[in-house]
């Protein structure tokens, strides 16, 4: 009972602490809660960080640098050609900023992987206090000695042991190397080297879209550019031509259906000009938000696109452009890459059906002044078998293989996708062409129009309002051409972004594996 009266002590004496710090916990967490959050849990409150403030900082200083900043500032002039908007995309768009950001990060999980096929090279020390002697009797020899017994001679000594320290003091140097770790890591590696490069195509996709978004929105911008001063001349040639049939009605020389024609041609004009506007800064807001510059006119007057606004020639097979999609678009060769990541994945299972064998060879230094030698190396090797991870294995060999079927059937179905993608971009290109040749013909009908009218001699009062309207129609035709042409080009740039051949670069160099 005696000696166990100090053990009892000790328990009561912890309980006491537990006890006491359990009421200090509490006192203080009444404390955090009135001053913190009343209501709240001050626990939480101390991990949890202000997403809220660093959301919304972080989305005011983008627009600040993105969304504020004009042309001037940024390029030093208003006027913009097509090769500088490109350029300028290319250098400010932010998610091309996020591609490129992920393409490092893949680079840096590449060199990881690398890393793993290396022998590891591990140091490891330990400071310890027994509360128990090592070898409870000891004899000369420095070896365990036999338990004492009554009426035993014992082996020379007959003493408890104090020799050995309680106190110890090791460190042990260590390099080992598992061929079946190193294999894992291999076929990790090639599978990190194939991530690598679909980012890299994948920063490239995204370049090109955000040029076809640019030269959509550019050219489409430059035939709005021209066509909105002559909507306004349309208007006002629309208005005097429905004022003078407005008398022409009150003096009974023209009918009530020709002044009402008049009156909806005046609206007609002035819906195409308010259209025309509301597409201008549509356009120009989508502009901007790829370059990285402020769409308004507040501060410098806002940019001004300028550069030949040229009827589109290029033409093609159907098929032919089916082709030359498959081969260019980086997302094919994603697709490829995710079926070879799958295939690296049942490699490593395959890896796991054998024994984990690790050779080692380490050095050990302890401090402990009984002992022998203080000083020894070791080598060997270590072979690890777990029943349970193998069976796992087998489900999970079983899946992978699964998925490198489901990653390789992907590969057919991304290129479907292309071709349908490139086909929509294509009947969409011929059909602005199409609505360019019947603008043309439009345009060439009413120039003959206008030429006969302005040949007739001795024009009466009627005759000059017939004037007037073919000069409207000639108008209303040029803003149908200009804009047909526009449209025929920013068709066209999206046919070479779902082509992939508006922006390129040299395939990254297979390294050897």
């Amino acid at each position: 009972m005696r000696s166990g009266s100090p053990k009892a002590l000790k328990f009561i004496l912890l309980l006491i602490a537990c006890s006491g710090l359990v009421g200090l916990l509490s006192s203080c967490r009444s404390a955090w809660v009135e001053r913190l959050r009343p209501g709240g849990d001050p626990l939480l409150h101390l991990f949890t960080q202000d997403h809220v403030g660093v959301t919304r900082s972080d989305a005011a200083m983008t627009l600040m640098h993105y969304r504020v900043r004009p042309s001037t500032t940024v390029t030093g002039k208003r006027e913009l050609a097509v090769e500088e908007c490109r350029a300028l995309a290319l250098q400010n768009n932010l998610e091309l900023q996020v591609a490129r950001l992920e393409e490092i990060t893949k680079k840096a999980v590449e060199y990881s992987s690398r890393t793993k096929l290396l022998p590891h090279f591990i140091f490891s020390a330990e400071l310890s206090n027994r509360d128990k002697v090592a070898y409870s009797y000891s004899d000369p020899s420095g070896q365990e000695g036999q338990f004492p017994e009554a009426g035993g001679g014992g082996t020379g000594v007959n003493v408890w042991s104090t020799g050995h320290e309680r106190s110890t003091w090791r460190y042990i140097l260590e390099t080992k190397w598992s061929p079946t770790d190193a294999a894992l890591a291999y076929y990790l590696t090639r599978s990190a080297v194939n991530d690598t490069t679909k980012a890299y195509h994948q920063r490239v996709r995204v370049a090109q879209k955000l040029l076809g978004v640019v030269d959509g929105a550019f050219y489409r911008i430059l035939c709005l550019q021209e066509c909105i001063p002559m909507a306004r001349r349309l208007v006002d040639v629309r208005a005097d031509v429905a004022r003078t049939r407005e008398k022409g009605v009150e003096k009974r020389l023209e009918s009530l259906d020709d002044y009402h024609k008049a009156k909806k041609r005046v609206v007609t004009a002035r819906r195409l000009l308010a259209s025309l506007v509301n597409e201008l800064e549509r356009q120009r807001s989508i502009l901007a938000s790829a370059l990285g510059i402020s769409p308004e006119y507040c501060v410098d007057g806002g940019f001004v696109l300028v550069g030949p606004l040229t009827e589109p020639s290029y033409d093609a097979k159907m098929c032919e452009l089916e082709l030359l999609a498959v081969q260019n678009r980086p997302e094919a060769y994603q697709a490829g890459l995710n079926y070879l990541n799958s295939e690296n994945d049942l490699k490593r299972t395959i890896v796991k059906y054998f024994p984990n064998v690790t050779g080692f060879w380490r050095t050990s230094h302890d401090k402990d002044k009984y002992i022998f030698y203080k000083d020894w190396n070791e080598v060997g090797m270590q072979v690890y078998f777990d029943l349970l991870d193998w069976l796992a294995n087998l489900s999970e060999s079983a899946a992978v293989s699964v998925a490198a079927d489901k990653t390789r059937r992907e590969i057919g179905t991304v290129a479907l996708g292309i071709t349908s993608q490139v086909r929509l971009a294509a009947l969409k290109y011929y059909d602005s062409l199409d609505e360019l040749r019947s603008s043309n013909e439009s345009l060439v009908s009413s120039r003959s129009l206008l030429r006969v009218a302005e040949d007739r001699h001795a024009l009466t009062t009627l005759e000059r309002v017939m004037v007037d309207e073919a000069k409207a129609d000639l108008l209303q035709d040029l803003i149908r051409r200009i804009r047909a042409v526009g449209e025929a080009q920013a068709t066209l740039a999206e046919v070479y972004s779902t082509l992939g051949t508006n922006y390129n670069e040299p395939l990254p160099v297979a390294k050897p594996r």
